[in-house]
């Protein structure tokens, strides 16, 4: 038995194929393997909200902070889709919510916010993610969501930012 390539399982990661993933996984892929750019399975599959593979990924051990080369998380990566079962289940797993990534500083609140996903704002504050946090230009979450035009989740981060 052999592990799958590298290339194969992050495709099937990406891909939503949980069958293939599990078959990786059984036959020895390490649940962390990643890109040259550092981006894993975990990453991949949170990123287009397949919650199921990143149940089996985190189950088989794969590391739920682990950072690609610019410290971006499956939490930041799972933040930026309407995903969120899949965010509920890297929470539940540890996933530290205030973590920041290398290009800008970005939170997984503010990857949320700027794409208008009022109800994984809502939940990331639940699990207390700091509205408070800027990144390298001195923008908030509710800042981003202002810019791009989501006025309520906006006001929604502004009570939030206030309330701390």
């Amino acid at each position: 038995i052999n592990p799958m390539p590298m290339e194969q399982f992050l495709e099937a990661a990406l891909g939503g194929k949980l069958d293939k993933i599990q078959l990786g996984l059984k036959n020895g892929t390490a649940p962390d393997v990643s890109a040259p750019d550092g981006r894993t399975a975990l990453m991949l599959s949170a990123f287009n909200g397949h919650t199921a593979i990143v149940e089996a990924l985190l189950s088989a051990g794969a590391k739920v902070n682990a950072c690609d080369e610019t410290k971006r998380t499956a939490l930041m990566y799972a933040s930026t889709g309407p995903n969120l079962d899949t965010v509920q289940a890297l929470l539940k797993a540890g996933a530290e919510v205030n973590l920041t990534d290398g290009h800008e500083d970005w939170t997984a609140l503010m990857f949320a916010a700027a794409e208008g996903h009022g109800d994984i704002a809502v939940l990331l504050l639940d699990h207390k993610a700091n509205p408070k946090l800027v990144d390298t230009d001195g923008d908030s979450a509710a800042a981003f969501a202002q810019q791009r035009g989501h006025t309520d989740l906006a006001k929604l981060l502004k009570t939030a930012e206030a309330s701390k």
